[in-house]
Parts: structure tokens; C-alpha cells; sequence
């Protein structure tokens, strides 16, 4: 029985009520029929998927426990942080370059809600989270895998990830708990049980304007030679008649920084080829001029962009040029104009490159552009000069009625297979494999490296490894730009990627290139090859380790970093090659001794918390009994009663212990425990007991203990793990034996806060 209907408590919180098509959606919140696609158009909020299901969890319907929202763009992750926390819900945010707060995995049974990248999502789904142990590198997948409402926004440019996701659902034939995924898009483009635009939403006051409102594009043909003058032309005359946010979207870096060295006044360049870091920063200083909603106090401004603005923040341009592009691109830059449906009419050019027999398009191949320019001719009103395509919502889907634009060749997918889970799902020793493909895909023409530019990088090439390794690069700090255009760049000059000091003729796809700042090639707007001025090393502001460059022990830390606005709490200094590392010290409290019998009963009532799964409860109660071996005791430093953690004064003091205990190297509790289990034991039972400190998920660990392996079932593990992953599905099984992991990390923690 609701207390609260959707309707009523979006109101309270928005102001206004929802959307009809946000109500349809809420629907199925309530008899648990989620869809598999949300396809509304921009500007009509597909990010009130969150609120729905904050409001469903708080009405206590059955939803996952984590709302998971993907999208591939760095300045989108923190808006709908943004929004989140706004509707008051427990929060993540997870990107690339700034730390990430991992205190999700401590409460899974809380709800959550986890804003995040394609990168970051992805990676750990595989079992191979960016920044993430080996160790630990299960429990991220079974969290993400598992109770989880994963939500994919402008899928369209995410197809692989979407596909991994799909195949990743289809493996899960036992899961657990509710999982879920949905993808969202703009563009027509629906799938499975699809959420679309009502009726009811078309004749809404609000979002009527929205859609009817006239996006009224002129086609022009240019030359090759002439493209760069007709987009720059256009360009003014709009300025003229609009005196607001022009926007002129290329489809090539290069082109989108010719065309903006030949425009005057107040201009900005926005291309792919622009350090996150870099470009946040320049977004955010633009974003009150062009951002929807600010149309009353802007002032007139070009916006040079390549095809990368297609999806970002709500922004909103008062008229549009843009280079001809396939049907979905265009509708995307076109959501950008007049996106509230202030104007009610916007004037837009589209200029179609007419390439010679020698030439071809990189991006988007010359046919399919020459066919996009017959089809946007075929449905043009008007004759000659005067013709104009209307890409409003309302006109352009009409114009799908009875006429279909040309589409682009699915790109190269790379199915996920049984047999690659099984490599991904093998930790320790991990196996090695690129999980690059399922999450981004593999495009020939567009094969590119990330360069990182440090300034502590000394002459002398052989010292970079171990700088570069005392503050590793960031993915904030790292400029997406072709591989062959890198190569011809560098030439001859040293680089460090794959941890070896090569040159450019080495650098291979997916690499990451570190170089000194004084090689250059970097500007205000990014990748600039010609400059040959020292490029600035943002390491410290992108979230790498904080370095002061060039310090020794006579440095005034303290002042520094009070001079740099920095605040660290009880900060230390390391010395590195290339001056000194600055971390907050890390003052563990000193540990007490735990018994084990305390241990056990109160992480048994943890893994209670988190699930009502009996065999995890059992595994939890037995985790540890291996600590019984009296060896182990003696290196626990106990007495007369058998302890779960020691209380040793010193480190020493605990090796000193270890060595007297005659315990072989290599020893390892987990595989004690299962020893000692009864025969009759079942093999979840056994396995959820040996994994809980991240080992023997493939292999049970030897150690020098042999005859204690073969009583655990060593020689047949393997066997046995494929059994269980077969059984539960290797997303589920992750998922049991993380619940019994946490259940100890839990308790763990609860014992060193309360100091018994």
C-alpha cells in the first residue's frame, strides 16, 4: 500500500508536476515491470528516473537496493550528482580523477545512488575496475552485478558497453536479488518494453512548447577548399540576426580550430581533444552563458565545437551551424538549439562538404554523408536557396512518418563470451585480458592514445618510470587524441607507456603517453601540435598524487601549500625524484586483541544485516575457525584464550611471533577453515569460506602446507569453482561471497571504532 503517490511528492519536491510520460514510468515502478528503454526527446527529463526510484525505494516497493546511472561524460556525472543529492539521496559519485569514495561497499544494504562513467562502471562489472585491488576487484563486480538498477543514458553512443550489459544479463540465470538495466536516449530508439512520449505529454503546457517549437535549418553545399569560409559566414549572419550563443559544430578537430581562428569577438573552442580536467574547467566557466534557462542575461558568443557537445549538459544555443552528419548526430546538435522552447523559432544552417574523388570523410565515411545530404533534400520545404529542413521535435517526427534517413553501419561489436568470464572472473593470479572492446568498442579510423603531460619528467629518461610511479596519471589529466597523428608528432623523442621508455614509433592503440611538459603541443583550447610552449602539468588539481616539483626537506611544506590554497590534514612529505609527495598521514589506532568466538557471533549478526541467505550466515559463523591451529595462536601472541586479532605494541613484536610460531610461509587461515569442515560440507558452503580474503575463487593457495591443501580439496578446486559459477552464475556467486566478506570487513571495522 503506497503512502505517497508519485505525482503529489515530485510536486512537493520539483514544484510542478511530473510529466505524463514520468508518471506511465512510475507505473511500472509499482507492479515491477521496469522497461527495458526510456526513448523522450531532450529537454523532456529522462534524469527523473532517479527520482522515481527514490521515491519507490522510500515507499518500499521492490527496486534494487543501487540505482547505478552511466553516462559517458565527465561534466554530466557531476550534474546529476548535483541533481541527486537535490532529491536527498544517499550519493556516489564515481569518475575518473578525483577520489573515489568507496564507502558504498561498506552498507549494501542501503540504498544508493552511484553517478558514474562508462570507465568506472564498466571496468569493475568486468572484474576489472580502474584503481581497484585484484583482491577486491570481486566485490565491486558483485555490487554492480547484483541489486542493482543500472541505467545507460545516451546509449546510442554507448552501443558496445549497452551490448556487454545485455549479454552480461542473459549469463545471469540465477541472479540473486532484482537487476536491472535501461538504456535512454534522445533519438528514436526503443527496444524490448520501451517508455515513450504520451499523448497526454504532446498536449502538456510545458512540454508542448518544447516540441513545437521551429528549428528551420538551411542546406548550403561548399567546396572543399571553401568549407572553412561558408561554416565562418554563416556563422556572422546568424550572430546578426540571433545576438546570442551561435554555436558552429564540426565533425573534425581540425576543421573546428580553423574555423575558429577566423572568428572574432567572444568565441570558445570545445573539442574531444581537450584534457577533462581542462575542459570542465572551461564549462564551468562558461556554462552560466549558455546553459538552459539563461537566455535572459547572455551575451553574444561563438561556441566552436567538434561532434563531443552532441551530448553534455543542458546547454542551449540561440542558433546553430553544423557540418552535415548522419541523421542521429544532427538531431542531437539540434537538441542543443533553443532546447526549452524559449524562441519558438531558431534558424540553423547545415553545410554539406562536397569532397573530391580523392577525398573521404574519417569520421563518418563520404557515402553515408553524400546519402544524408539526398535525403535532407528530399524532405526540404521550399526551392533553391530557400530551402530549409525543420528539425524541431515535433516537425521532424512528422517527417519520419513517411520518409526514413539513411543510417550508419553498426560498428564492430565484440560479444562477451563464456569463455572470456571465465578469464575476466580469475583474479588472483588475474589473467590478463582487455576489456577495452566491450566497453568502448574498436573503430580502425578513429584508433587513439591518451597523452599526460608531467613537468618533473628530467632529462635523463630512465629516472621517468619510478616519477611517473610515485604519482600515476590520473584520467582527468589525459588528452584522448589519433594514434597516427601522436606517432608522426613525437617521432624520434623518447615516451614512457607500458612502463617502458620507448619512442613514437612504439606507441601502440590505447596507450597512455607520458611525456615532459617542455615537448609542448598543448594550448588554452587543447591539442595544438604547432605550440611549442611548456604545457602546464595539472597532476595535483586533477586528483593525482599532490607533488610540490622541485622541494627538498628545506622546504616551507606548510607555506606552500597555504600559498596554493590546499588543505591537507596533518600532511607528510615523501621524497621522490622529482622533489617531494605529499600525503595526509594515515595514524592507525593501535589494534586490540579480539577474541574469536566474539568475532564470529557478532559478524554472524552483520551478515544478518545484509542478507537473509542461511548458507552466508553459516560461512560467516566458520569463516575463521582455521585461527584455531595452535601455531596460529602463537602468532597472534595468545595465551589462554584463542583470539581472532592480536594486540602486539610493535610490528616487530608480530614478526618476532610469526617466527616462533612454525607456521610454513605461505599459510593462509581460509584454507584451514575448510579443512576442518565436516566431509558432508557443501561445496558453497566451502568455497564462500576460503574466498573471504579474496584467494582460491580459481585456485586454492598451496602455500608450504601441503598436506592441509589436499584436506581442503586443492587438487579438485578448479573443477569445483566452475561447478559453483555454472550453478549461481559468476556475477551471483560473486555476490554470495562478497555479502560473507563484508559481513568481516564490517565487523572488523566496528571492533577497531569502538577500541575493544
Amino acid at each position: 500500500m503506497l503512502t505517497r503517490d508519485f505525482s503529489s511528492w515530485y510536486k512537493d519536491i520539483h514544484g510542478y508536476e511530473p510529466f505524463p510520460w514520468q508518471n506511465q514510468l512510475a507505473d511500472t515502478f509499482i507492479t515491477n515491470s521496469l522497461p527495458d528503454s526510456i526513448s523522450v526527446p531532450t529537454g523532456t527529463g529522462k534524469t527523473s528516473i532517479i527520482a522515481l526510484w527514490h521515491w519507490a525505494s522510500l515507499q518500499g516497493l521492490s527496486v534494487p537496493k543501487r540505482l547505478i546511472y552511466i553516462v559517458d561524460r565527465r561534466l554530466i556525472v557531476d550534474s546529476v550528482t548535483d541533481y541527486a543529492v537535490y532529491l536527498g539521496c544517499d550519493v556516489i559519485k564515481m569518475r575518473g580523477g578525483v577520489t573515489i569514495d568507496d564507502s558504498w561497499l561498506m552498507e549494501p544494504q542501503k540504498p544508493k545512488v552511484i553517478v558514474s562513467t562508462v570507465d568506472q562502471v564498466g571496468s569493475r562489472l568486468l572484474w576489472r575496475g580502474y584503481g581497484v585491488s585484484p583482491k577486491a576487484a570481486p566485490i565491486h563486480a558483485a555490487l554492480i552485478g547484483n541489486d542493482a538498477l543500472l541505467i545507460l543514458d545516451e546509449a546510442h553512443i554507448s552501443t558496445p558497453f549497452a551490448e556487454t550489459v545485455k549479454t552480461i544479463q542473459r549469463f545471469q540465470h540465477k541472479t540473486l536479488e532484482p537487476w536491472h538495466f535501461i538504456t535512454m536516449t534522445a533519438t528514436p530508439f526503443t527496444e524490448g518494453k520501451a517508455v515513450t512520449l504520451t499523448d497526454a505529454d504532446r498536449s502538456h503546457p510545458i512540454l508542448m512548447r518544447r516540441l513545437s517549437n521551429h528549428k528551420l535549418s538551411k542546406l548550403r553545399k561548399a567546396r572543399q577548399d571553401s568549407l572553412t569560409h561558408v561554416l565562418v559566414e554563416e556563422a556572422k549572419r546568424l550572430m546578426e540576426l540571433s545576438q546570442g550563443v551561435v554555436a558552429i559544430i564540426c565533425n573534425t578537430t581540425i576543421k573546428a580550430r580553423q574555423v575558429f581562428n577566423q572568428l572574432s569577438g567572444q568565441k570558445v573552442l570545445l573539442t574531444g581533444r581537450i584534457r577533462p580536467f581542462d575542459k570542465d574547467t572551461l564549462l564551468e566557466t562558461l556554462l552560466p552563458n549558455i546553459i538552459c534557462g539563461s537566455r535572459q542575461n547572455r551575451e553574444p558568443l561563438f561556441v566552436v565545437a567538434t561532434q563531443t557537445i552532441e551530448v553534455g549538459a543542458d546547454l542551449d544555443f540561440d542558433a546553430l551551424v553544423t557540418q552535415n552528419a548522419p541523421f542521429n548526430s544532427l538531431q542531437q546538435r539540434f537538441g542543443r538549439l533553443d532546447r526549452l522552447g524559449e524562441l519558438g523559432e531558431s534558424p540553423a544552417v547545415i553545410v554539406h562538404e562536397q569532397l573530391d574523388s580523392s577525398s573521404d570523410c574519417p569520421i563518418y565515411g563520404k557515402s553515408l554523408l553524400q546519402k544524408t545530404w539526398s535525403w535532407l533534400n528530399t524532405i526540404a520545404t521550399g526551392k533553391g536557396k530557400n530551402k530549409v529542413v525543420d528539425f524541431g521535435i515535433n516537425g521532424m517526427e512528422a517527417t519520419l512518418q513517411s520518409s526514413q534517413p539513411p543510417i550508419r553501419e553498426p560498428e564492430t561489436l565484440y560479444p562477451l563470451t563464456e569463455e572470456d568470464i571465465r578469464k575476466l572472473r580469475q583474479t588472483i593470479p588475474q589473467a590478463i585480458v582487455d576489456i577495452e572492446p566491450w566497453l568502448h568498442g574498436s573503430n580502425v579510423n578513429n584508433v587513439s592514445v591518451q597523452l599526460v603531460w608531467r613537468e618533473d619528467l628530467q632529462e635523463d629518461s630512465s629516472t621517468w618510470l619510478e616519477t611517473v610511479n610515485a604519482a600515476p596519471p590520473v584520467i582527468a589529466e589525459m588528452m584522448p587524441c589519433s594514434l597516427f597523428e601522436v606517432k608522426k608528432w613525437i617521432g624520434n623523442r623518447s615516451v614512457l607507456t607500458r612502463d617502458t621508455i620507448s619512442t613514437g614509433r612504439d606507441i601502440r592503440p590505447g596507450d597512455i603517453v607520458i611525456i615532459p611538459s617542455d615537448y609542448g603541443g598543448y594550448g588554452k583550447w587543447g591539442w595544438e601540435p604547432a605550440s611549442k610552449d611548456s604545457v602546464k602539468d595539472i597532476g595535483n588539481q586533477a586528483g593525482a598524487n599532490f607533488r610540490i616539483i622541485g622541494a627538498d626537506e628545506h622546504t616551507d611544506i606548510e607555506q606552500y601549500l597555504k600559498d596554493e590554497g590546499v588543505i591537507f590534514d596533518k600532511p607528510i612529505a615523501t621524497p621522490y625524484l622529482g622533489g617531494l609527495i605529499i600525503r595526509e598521514a594515515n595514524i592507525r589506532p593501535k589494534e586490540k586483541a579480539v577474541l574469536l568466538s566474539k568475532h564470529l557471533s557478532e559478524a554472524t549478526e552483520v551478515s544478518k544485516e545484509l542478507t537473509d541467505n542461511c548458507i552466508v550466515h553459516q560461512a560467516v559463523q566458520q569463516h575463521d575457525i582455521g585461527k584455531q591451529d595452535a601455531r596460529f595462536q602463537v602468532a597472534l601472541g595468545a595465551s589462554d584464550t584463542l583470539l581472532a586479532k592480536s594486540s602486539f605494541a610493535s610490528p616487530y613484536a608480530a614478526q618476532v611471533a610469526r617466527q616462533w610460531s612454525g607456521l610454513p610461509f605461505g599459510w593462509r587461515h581460509e584454507v584451514a577453515s575448510v579443512a576442518m569442515l565436516p566431509k558432508e560440507s557443501s561445496e558453497l558452503l566451502r568455497y564462500l569460506i576460503a574466498t573471504h580474503h579474496g584467494y582460491g575463487r580459481s585456485i586454492l593457495p598451496l602455500g608450504n602446507d601441503v598436506e592441509l591443501w589436499e584436506q581442503a580439496g586443492g587438487a579438485r578446486w578448479g573443477n569445483m569453482t566452475d561447478r559453483l559459477n555454472t550453478k549461481y552464475g559468476a556475477w551471483g556467486l560473486a555476490y554470495l561471497e562478497s555479502l560473507v566478506r563484508l559481513s568481516d570487513w564490517i565487523q572488523s571495522k566496528r571492533e577497531q571504532e569502538r577500541g575493544i
